[in-house]
């Protein structure tokens, strides 16, 4: 896969050279490395027990080895002058291949493939830019029981590569497996027409493979930000921990070609290795952030989420019932609060329970899978239950309004990467990188100004939303203040389009007090993430000098005050003390329409510091006076 990995390069150090000298368990032999699966009997009776234990579904078996280019496989030199490692690994009997590479640095230039040995299926590749901080790569899996792995080095490269093969992972069962093992017939395939309303949040789920060998869903979520960081969130019992966040692999879109298949999904998409970001096992929930971003061309979308108390109304799961293609599930009744795996409400909270799914159902695999509410955003992730086709049982979902502070660090809980800038949103929407975008203008926006009371000019102002791209893009507006009101509230602006929307006074206007007030308009593109805010300032002018307010007050140095004219004229201000003997003198200063800012230093017409104590500020304009208590403490 050649990508742009996020974060710096992979640093050599010493000791990964010393890991490159230790011994291993197994070593290739003659350019060829062989493992074996256990007998098939001793993998049921384990994976019977795992099932028992609510552990994630298991589909390879990992075996640990030891194979570096400098001690095992063939070399070779190219007519180019490139040098050629070459590798054949092999697992008799499997089903599927997978590798874990433990250590993983490439120089620029350099590539690593990986093909089934004599198969049609275009080879994985991997280059430079698949090189990240953790020095990992773990690869999808391969339907095949034999592998050929290559290393070509440019003969321009100036540094050797590091490459570690660490594990083999032999399927004994894999992904779209035979019929009479799929998940069960109540299935119903993302494709069918119950998925219609859904298209942008089955867009977010993906298959997640942990250690080559474990398998979960989990879903990419948004944050407040907008800035489309790949978080991905899933199940703690999952196994993701800091340690094994690098061999995370997610497929996108394993879905089934038609509704009713239930088989057919395509492997070809997928994102390779991660960071541990936040995990708690009270609500059972893990976030990594993913070593990249998923391809463009794969369509894949950002969660919106809800983290408020209230219970959905109502509740659909999308998921991969028994590692299979990507189905769809439909709880219309409420879901409720609960302790997990317990049947009366509220208990601790920590979960929701679907008491009954009403279509569909989830199965092993499906763990760590999102649980979307009535407005179609995350409130939680699969943990366990006994739902099954056939049966009216219950499922639990860690919840998010949990997870949320989490075990009390930004390690245990998702509120300090789910909103980075600390906003303290309850609910976010979907985020699709593919939508268009819009600019606001005019930028900047002139203030209105009047009497209280009204009338103030203007009374409206226009902003016309411009969309210079191909795709259409959503909006939404809103403002946060009640003396103004704004339409259209959403709709969409065309392909090389636009759509003015005006923000227009209300009767609540004439409600506000003397001084300068402020309304932020919020344009969202929740497609696309935040797209602009502006901000309204209205001037609200007394009919008499009025103090809008002053500070500080007990005051050491200087007490600042801003006081309202009706009309431009001279502003002229004295001080008493609380025997009414004046104590400074007048001052006067040129006024205008609206704020006027005068400060006093607590000294008389000399320049002397007046002894501490309560003071009378007498301020006058157009033949009218208002009086003000300041404290003066020194």
């Amino acid at each position: 896969m050649i990508a742009q990995r996020r974060g710096p390069t992979f640093q050599v150090a010493a000791a990964a050279a010393a890991i490159l000298l230790a011994g291993a368990p197994a070593r290739a032999a003659d350019g060829r490395l062989e493992v074996s699966l256990p007998p098939a009997a001793e993998l049921a009776a384990e994976d019977a027990a795992r099932d028992v234990a609510g552990l994630p579904w298991r589909y390879a078996v990992p075996e640990a080895v030891r194979v570096v280019p400098g001690q095992d496989g063939t070399w070779e030199r190219q007519a180019d002058g490139s040098r050629r490692w070459r590798l054949e690994v092999a697992s008799p009997g499997a089903l599927s291949l997978n590798l874990g590479f433990t250590i993983y640095w490439l120089p620029e230039s350099a590539t690593l493939s990986v093909r089934a040995a004599g198969g049609e299926v275009p080879p994985l590749v991997f280059d430079a830019g698949d090189n990240a901080d953790h020095g990992e790569l773990w690869t999808p899996v391969l339907l095949t029981d034999a592998l050929v792995v290559e290393l070509v080095v440019p003969p321009a490269a100036t540094v050797e590569p590091l490459l570690e093969l660490g594990f083999v992972n032999s399927g004994y069962r894999y992904f779209g497996t035979a019929p009479q093992v799929k998940s069960g017939a109540c299935n119903i395939d993302v494709v069918c027409p119950e998925g219609d309303g859904w298209r942008d949040e089955i867009a977010t789920v993906g298959l997640v493979s942990v250690g080559g060998s474990l398998v979960c869903t989990g879903a990419m979520v948004n944050n407040t930000a907008y800035d489309r960081t790949p978080y991905f969130l899933t199940a703690n019992h999952c196994g993701i921990s800091a340690s094994r966040a690098p061999s995370v692999v997610v497929y996108w879109n394993y879905e089934s070609p038609a509704c009713g298949q239930q088989g057919g999904g395509s492997l070809a998409q997928f994102t390779s290795g991660a960071t541990l970001r936040a995990t708690w096992a009270t609500t059972d929930v893990t976030l990594v952030e993913l070593d990249e971003l998923p391809d463009a061309n794969f369509g894949v979308k950002y969660a919106g989420w809800n983290r408020g108390e209230t219970p959905p109304a109502s509740a659909t799961g999308i998921h991969h019932p028994d590692v299979d293609e990507k189905s769809i599930s439909f709880e219309t009744s409420p879901v409720l609060p609960a302790s997990y795996l317990a049947e009366f409400s509220p208990g601790n909270g920590s979960h929701l329970r679907v008491v009954d799914w009403d279509l569909g159902t989830t199965e092993q695999g499906s763990s760590g899978s999102p649980l979307f509410d009535q407005d179609q955003l995350v409130v939680g992730q699969l943990h366990g239950g006994h739902a099954a086709c056939g049966n009216d049982e219950s499922d639990w979902y860690g919840r998010l309004y949990g997870s949320w502070e989490g075990g009390g660090t930004s390690e245990t809980r998702l509120s300090d990467w789910l909103d980075p800038a600390g906003t303290g949103v309850v609910t976010l929407p979907l985020l699709d990188p593919s939508a268009g975008d819009f600019s606001v203008v005019p930028a900047d926006v002139p203030g209105g100004r009047g009497p209280v009371g009204g009338p103030f000019t203007p009374t409206s102002w226009d902003f016309t939303l411009v969309n210079d791209g191909e795709d259409v893009a959503s909006f939404t507006t809103s403002i946060d203040r009640d003396w103004l009101a704004v339409s259209p509230a959403s709709g969409f602006v065309p392909a090389g389009g636009q759509v003015v929307v005006t923000a227009t006074l209300t009767a609540s206007a004439g409600a506000l007090r003397a001084g300068t007030h402020t309304a932020v308009v919020d344009f969202g593109n929740p497609g696309g993430g935040a797209a602009a805010t502006r901000t309204i300032t209205l001037d609200a002018v007394a009919p008499m000098p009025t103090i809008v307010d002053l500070g500080p007050n007990p005051f050491r140095e200087a007490v600042t005050v801003h006081v309202s004219l009706p009309a431009a004229g001279t502003l002229a201000w004295r001080v008493y003390d609380l025997r009414g003997r004046l104590v400074r003198g007048e001052s006067t200063q040129a006024g205008t329409e609206g704020q006027n800012t005068l400060t006093w230093d607590g000294r008389d017409d000399g320049g002397r510091r007046l002894p501490s104590g309560v003071y009378v500020l007498a301020i006058s304009s157009g033949g009218h006076e208002v009086r003000q208590e300041v404290v003066s403490g020194h």
